[in-house]
């Protein structure tokens, strides 16, 4: 498993070199804030791409599902909304749907499938207006505000923000 994160450090150190030389996200700080974002029971990671936080989610005695558009289990948030998890998380993955109506949908639909607790890593670019990238946009902190509500916390960990929310019944 060390060598499985190794590779994934180095992933993100040159798939963000260019852009974002100095802000790669702090993968221990992520690693960290998400163990304790999480309430005991079932995991549901959406866009869980090649299982990098599921693998880990699991060492830490989590149900992990996993879910990816394009690898294995599919499932789109911004159709539908299968199943009730204690914990729903998707890192990476919101700022990938472009289509504003859409991207309401995906976090209702989040929000829908949690009993206890949603964790979003996201880019936040600022407050108030998101910014459109190459293929994607950096939805504002107001537009997942919008749709969930304040978050009860939040982290920055290098260019993403680990965003917590607290829905259903606490236990």
């Amino acid at each position: 498993m060390k060598l499985f994160r190794t590779r994934m450090k180095s992933h993100w150190k040159k798939k963000y070199a260019k852009g974002f030389k100095g802000h790669e996200p702090d993968s221990a700080q992520v690693e960290v804030e998400l163990k304790k974002a999480l309430v005991p029971g079932t995991v549901l990671e959406v866009g869980a791409g090649i299982g990098y936080f599921s693998d880990l989610m699991r060492e830490w005695g989590y149900d992990v599902t996993q879910t990816d558009l394009v690898m294995g289990n599919q499932l789109d948030i911004t159709r539908e909304a299968r199943g009730e998890f204690d914990n729903v998380v998707a890192i990476g993955v919101m700022h990938h749907i472009i289509d504003r109506d859409k991207f309401n949908t995906g976090l209702a639909n989040i929000a829908a499938m949690a009993k206890q607790r949603v964790v979003l890593g996201v880019k936040l670019p600022s407050v108030r207006f998101k910014t459109r990238t190459r293929h994607s946009y950096r939805y504002s902190a107001m537009d997942y505000t919008d749709v969930l509500g304040s978050p009860v916390k939040v982290t920055a960990c290098g260019y993403l923000s680990l965003l917590e929310w607290e829905v259903g019944t606490s236990a």
